[in-house]
């Protein structure tokens, strides 16, 4: 792993996880950074693609922040995921095929949270095992996971996400394009995010 990569991902990931714990405290204190003043019913309905990896960890930083602006903003507001798995981290070709693997069986959710919850135990080894044990912890069929697993199709199905992010320009994670535009400079905390969202949506 490079660890130029590393040390780049994770100063990021401190960033943005203080970012996070400022907002939840302002909300704690009644200030919750709700700036829509305006009614709901005249917003557009926006749309964030998100290129990540699930070995990054300011990919999985924003993770509380997208749960957040998915309660702000309600059905108003759609986040995909892009698999854009990252030479510099041995495990994340395998961990974007286990989320697709999962999603065969209708638990892709279930299994993007958890990998990302339990990023620093699998990416230090056994990392197959491990998405096995994940599978087995949510009811799935353990052979057709692994089956799964080492397809073509889910190989190919990774590949071609990340060949889209590759002629979108995208070099490193997360980035994110919203309503198609791409995030110039990723926002540091809940409120910045919460800020871009809402001049797309009521512009």
């Amino acid at each position: 792993m490079s660890k130029n990569i590393q040390l780049i991902a994770w100063v990021a990931f401190i960033a943005i996880a203080g970012g996070v714990v400022v907002y939840t405290l302002q909300n704690r204190n009644g200030n919750d950074g709700t700036a829509s003043a305006t009614d709901n019913s005249e917003a557009q309905h926006v749309e964030i693609l998100k290129y990540s990896d699930y070995s990054c960890p300011a990919c999985k930083a924003y993770i509380p922040i997208q749960k957040e602006l998915e309660r702000q903003f309600g059905d108003k507001l759609t986040i995909e995921y892009r698999h854009f798995p990252l030479g510099g981290f041995e495990h994340s070709e395998l961990a974007a095929r286990a989320v697709e693997a999962a999603a065969e069986q209708g638990r892709r959710e279930e299994m993007h949270d958890k990998v990302f919850e339990e990023q620093q135990v699998w990416s230090s080894g056994n990392a197959e095992e491990i998405f096995m044990s994940y599978a087995e912890e949510f009811g799935l069929d353990q052979e057709q996971f692994e089956r799964d697993l080492h397809s073509d199709e889910i190989r190919e199905r990774v590949q071609r996400q990340k060949s889209e992010g590759s002629r979108r320009m995208v070099q490193g994670t997360p980035t994110f394009f919203i309503n198609g535009q791409r995030v110039q400079q990723n926002p540091q905390n809940y409120s910045q995010f919460e800020s871009i969202v809402e001049m797309h949506m009521y512009q």
